[in-house]
């Protein structure tokens, strides 16, 4: 019991570092890519997986826009795919997607921070919030489509389950998700926030 609260502590002390370090990185994106992404996001709240394996034809569709195959996590290729199948909706190159082509939440973010630029963490509505597994290579990423009082926000998730119970990370589907981003996810804490300045 006593290593179970000395454990609890510890992380606790970690998640409130990371936390309190999460920063925003604004990027610059196309007001009407901006647009038409958070209407192709919210058309996909209730897509499923086929048998729970990360299969299913609109989850593939997600994996090939990053280059990736069927069974790999799809929460940041979901968000990617929202601005690239808008792209070719406004017949727009690939080269105006703002973030990052990768399956990687953590690459997602690190190329934000390398070309963004850092404000204060204050979350906005479309900003891409990053979870972030402590000293590991692995994450989780959602997109904020309303902002609440005392850090809460409402998000549409990929690759997360429908409710508390189950993944965070790594569910079945696409969902409509209720986060706070001084809370844990799982064991997971906030890294930072991607947001776009409109061009």
């Amino acid at each position: 019991m006593k290593r179970f609260v000395i454990i609890t502590i510890l992380l606790l002390l970690v998640a409130t570092v990371e936390t309190f370090s999460a920063s925003r990185y604004l990027i610059s994106c196309d007001s009407d890519l901006l647009m038409v992404s958070r209407d192709s996001l919210l058309s996909q709240v209730g897509i499923k997986e086929k048998t729970g394996r990360n299969d299913g034809r609109d989850v593939e569709a997600y994996l090939r826009s990053v280059g990736l195959a069927k069974g790999n996590p799809y929460c940041a290729a979901g968000q990617y795919w929202c601005f690239y199948s808008s792209a070719k909706d406004l017949g727009l190159p690939t080269k105006s997607i703002p973030i990052h082509k990768t399956g990687s939440t953590v690459t997602m973010l690190n190329h934000a921070i390398k070309i963004g630029q850092k404000t204060n963490s204050n979350p906005k509505v479309d900003d891409l919030m990053f979870w972030r597994r402590p000293n590991q290579w692995s994450g989780h990423v959602e997109r904020i489509i309303e902002v609440k009082k005392a850090g809460w926000v409402d998000t549409i998730g990929f690759n997360t389950s429908s409710g508390d119970i189950g993944s965070q990370d790594d569910g079945g589907g696409v969902y409509k998700r209720k986060r706070n981003i001084h809370h844990f996810l799982g064991r997971m804490v906030v890294r930072g926030f991607i947001g776009f300045k409109t061009v």
